[in-house]
């Protein structure tokens, strides 16, 4: 709510407005001081470029953010939970990070990420039941049978709902 973010050609993300879900990704002590609570002019996510790594991909939820990485990370802040950028999954060059990452995507309090070969991950504290079996804190594979095995290509997702568009082979 109240907040954007806008991604440069040199994976620089900026980003503005309310911050009181920590949704700016500026830290603790941005998010206490009233007067900076709120950001009229677009301030850039410092901490990843720090780290060296260039953002692709970018989605807004109602109170966080998630990004992708050149490296194949994802990174997440807001929901009060993260008050700046928190990696959720390693660089894809680990074993145990997902490979093939390509878009990110958020609702109200959930996220999902797709791959080049469509494969759907999701996580968030308020998924929908009937996507995962349970709650998950980290991207979780969706089970691929829930769209006929079809790869999925976009994910759009608001407060109580989640639709996929699929490819069909």
């Amino acid at each position: 709510d109240n907040f954007s973010a806008v991604l440069s050609t040199d994976g620089e993300l900026w980003i503005w407005g309310h911050n009181d879900y920590g949704q700016l990704g500026q830290g603790l002590e941005v998010l206490e001081s009233k007067s900076t609570s709120y950001s009229r002019y677009p301030k850039m996510v410092k901490t990843l470029p720090v780290e060296g790594q260039r953002i692709v991909d970018v989605a807004c939820g109602r109170h966080h953010v998630v990004v992708l990485t050149s490296a194949g990370a994802i990174y997440e802040w807001g929901n009060r939970k993260y008050l700046e950028p928190h990696p959720l999954t390693l660089p894809s060059r680990y074993e145990a990070g997902i490979k093939n990452l390509e878009r990110v995507f958020a609702g109200d309090g959930v996220s999902f990420a797709v791959t080049t070969d469509g494969k759907l991950y999701a996580w968030g504290p308020d998924l929908s039941e009937g996507i995962l079996p349970e709650k998950a804190t980290t991207p979780t594979l969706v089970n691929p049978e829930l769209f006929n095995g079809e790869p999925v290509v976009e994910v759009a997702a608001d407060t109580h709902s989640c639709m996929v568009i699929t490819e069909r082979r």
